[in-house]
This record gives C-alpha cells, structure tokens and sequence, in this order.
C-alpha cells in the first residue's frame, strides 16, 4: 500500500520516509548498520551478504571445535537464549518446549550431523546476543545443514527467534512448501511448473522422476 492509500484509510498514520539522495532512497543508514552486524558474524565464521540485511554464515568450523572441545553435555548447562530455539519436528507442547529443546541440544546419542546443528544453534543464539548487546538491533535465524533450508525457515519464527532444521524434518517442510516459495522457483520455471504438471508443493514436485523433468524443462534445468 502507497503512503497516500494508508493516510486515506488512517489519516492520524505516521508515516516515515528513508532518506532521499539523487531523488533515489540512501540506503547508507541501513548499509552501515548491517556492516555492523556482519562484524559480530563475522567473527564466528565465513559471512555471504544475502542482501542489505540478510546473510549467510557458515559455522562449521566453529561448530566442530565446539563438539570437539565444549559439546553441550548437560541440559542445565546450555546457553540460556538456546533453549528458546524452534526445533522442527520437536512436540508442539509449548509448556515443555524449553525442557524438550535442551534435551534435544544435548542428545548423547544423535548423528553426527545433529550434533553439529545443535552446536550451531548455540553458537547463533550467542552471536545473536551479542548483536543485541553491542547494537540493539534485533535478529531472526534458521540453522540448517544449507543456506536454502536456512534462508526458507529463518523467518518461520519471528521477531527475534531462530529456527533449526533437524535432517529428519526436511521431507516433512518441504512436502507441504509452496513451490513458488522455493528460491529459484518463483518466476516463470515455476509458473510453468505449476501449469504443466499441477504442481503446487515440493512435495508435489518429488512425485516426478529427475528423467520426467528433464524430458519436460530439458537436461540442466530437469
């Protein structure tokens, strides 16, 4: 809705502008903030600016030498903002979400792969924190084992929470995603999927073999 459109229908509305340079948005005020943020990532782990405030951090390394050196043992001990994470697949029982988070971060007997996301989800509650601490801004996360299964659950749970993505939830996400949430499946490849296969979910796309695919959309896009 264009400002003009909200004072009609609110007329004590307050609206705020961005500043204007060039008769363009200066977008420098929010570029400096997010530079700030990234600094704090940063120092965790190899950070890829998404766009102005959005972006991937990678923490394997840091979630290695945790589980090496330091892996959440005891549920009593873990990092208070941690125990807050939304763990998909976990009982929706909101008056046991804590107890069943911290059982979940410091299962002695996951997969290596779970362990390293638990390891994961501590660490950016930490970084999250300290962005709180050292800033005042506020930020929102998903962890997962890519940046797509990230990027797809970090504003799942929202304002100032951060979602983790277990590999046994990952069929049950996608089976039910719209396929135009899907990066790269939002514009004509997925219109097209839409019209030519009634494909409405990923979990309609897996109905499909790799060789159907690519006998529709061709050898690279199939």
């Amino acid at each position: 809705m264009r400002g003009d459109e909200a004072k009609r229908v609110c007329p004590g509305i307050n609206l705020v502008q961005v500043p204007v340079a060039r008769g363009k948005a200066n977008l420098n005020l929010y570029r400096s903030a997010g530079a700030e943020v990234v600094a704090i990532l940063a120092s965790k782990g190899k950070c890829e600016r998404a766009s102005i405030d959005e972006v991937y951090l990678d923490l394997t390394d840091a979630a290695k030498e945790m589980l090496l050196q330091a892996p959440p043992d005891s549920p009593e001990g873990i990092f208070m903002e941690a125990t807050k994470s939304n763990i998909l697949g976990l009982p929706a029982d909101a008056s046991e979400k804590e107890k069943n988070v911290r059982a979940w971060l410091c299962q002695s007997e996951a997969d290596y792969q779970d362990k390293l996301l638990a390891c994961g989800a501590i660490i950016v509650a930490q970084l999250r924190v300290r962005v709180l601490e050292e800033t005042q801004f506020t930020c929102s996360a998903g962890i997962a084992h890519n940046k797509m299964l990230a990027k797809l659950v970090s504003g799942m749970y929202k304002p100032a929470q951060q979602t983790v993505v277990p590999s046994s939830s990952v069929q049950d996400l996608l089976a039910s995603l719209p396929v135009k949430k899907m990066k790269q499946l939002g514009g004509k490849l997925g219109s097209s999927l839409q019209d030519d296969l009634g494909v409405e979910t990923i979990g309609d796309l897996l109905s499909f073999t790799e060789e159907k695919l690519q006998e529709q959309y061709g050898v690279n896009t199939g």
